[in-house]
């Protein structure tokens, strides 16, 4: 009895300090994971799906046609859904650098000049 013992604690001591000197590793792969699920999430929420065959999938279910948006900055023509917006400015843009940029233009007075 006292040998297996023995032999019990020499077997949780070696499997203590192998995990001592993986525990980097586990960490590493313990992020490398979470970040791999946080973008299968944020890819399902997209709707784009998690994996290749439901990406594909996603592609063939899309809508095709429908109504369009225009660019008020470069009058591009682009989804409404992937639509760039800024609070309080009812227009679309289909980028962010179009948005800055209709934001460093001088803004137009529908006031009548005296």
């Amino acid at each position: 009895m006292t040998k297996l013992l023995i032999a019990l604690f020499l077997l949780s001591l070696v499997g203590f300090f192998v995990y001592w000197r993986l525990r980097p590793y586990i960490r590493l792969a313990r992020r490398f994971f979470g970040a791999v699920r946080e973008a299968r999430r944020v890819a399902e929420q997209r709707g784009a799906g998690g994996g290749g065959a439901n990406v594909a999938a996603a592609r063939q279910t899309r809508r095709v046609g429908g109504p369009l948006a225009r660019c008020p900055v470069c009058a591009t023509w682009f989804p409404p859904e992937r639509a760039v917006t800024f609070r309080g400015d009812p227009a679309k843009y289909c980028s962010h650098a179009c948005l800055e940029r209709a934001a460093e233009r001088p803004r137009r007075s529908h006031k009548p000049a005296v």
